[in-house]
């Protein structure tokens, strides 16, 4: 009889002898709590690094620091550290946010301002769509890149806009974004101080 007792105990709880000394076993983490602490973790490194860069007078400091931040944040280090995606919810809040600010800006004297030197913005805008189209069949032809993919590859454009095309259009969005990001880094580190040395 005391080894019946015995043993349904140990059938009825198996964890008893493991939990001695260690503690309970903890409840797994939801899939839901882990996607929120993950957005936690890319808005601080978001605002960590583009407060930095910001500080450092960098130009487009927290737009380019929000951007490292979040993808240093988002790499899979350890195995409780797996990238996460963004809500769509957040993701098109952002959005919003950015369309605002946009449009606040987009006053009428900056339309007329824009119009005074409208011929010769056509003319780039013409001379830079030749080349892209360009580019574009060289990626199609040679590489294989879907068309989306191709045309927001070598268009022209903030990260927000062309990642917000991206995803709609259903292009490859890493290599759309590797590719704008490359292009902006460059820009602001490399084009535009030697642009500013020579012209001032």
């Amino acid at each position: 009889m005391p080894t019946f007792g015995l043993e349904l105990n140990r059938h009825v709880c198996p964890c008893r002898a493991g939990s001695e000394g260690r503690g309970l076993i903890s409840e797994p983490e939801r899939p839901r709590d882990r996607q929120w602490v993950g957005v936690a973790r890319l808005l601080v490194g978001a605002v960590v690094v583009g407060g930095l860069f910001e500080y450092l007078g960098i130009p487009a400091g927290m737009l380019l620091g929000s951007a490292i931040g979040a993808a240093l944040v988002n790499q899979p280090g350890m195995p409780r550290m797996r990238p996460v995606a963004f809500p769509r919810a957040l993701r098109q809040t952002g959005l919003v946010a950015i369309g605002v600010v946009s449009g606040v800006m987009l006053t009428v004297d900056s339309l007329a301002s824009t119009a005074a030197v409208a011929l010769p913005v056509a003319g780039a805008y013409l001379a830079l769509g030749v080349v892209n189209l360009v580019f574009i069949t060289l990626l199609m032809s040679r590489y294989s890149v879907d068309p989306a993919t191709a045309v927001l590859t070598v268009t022209p454009g903030g990260l927000s806009e062309v990642s917000s095309l991206a995803i709609d259009k259903g292009a490859r969005l890493g290599v759309v974004l590797t590719v704008h990001a490359v292009r902006l880094f460059a820009l602001v580190f490399l084009v535009l101080p030697v642009l500013l040395a020579v012209l001032t």
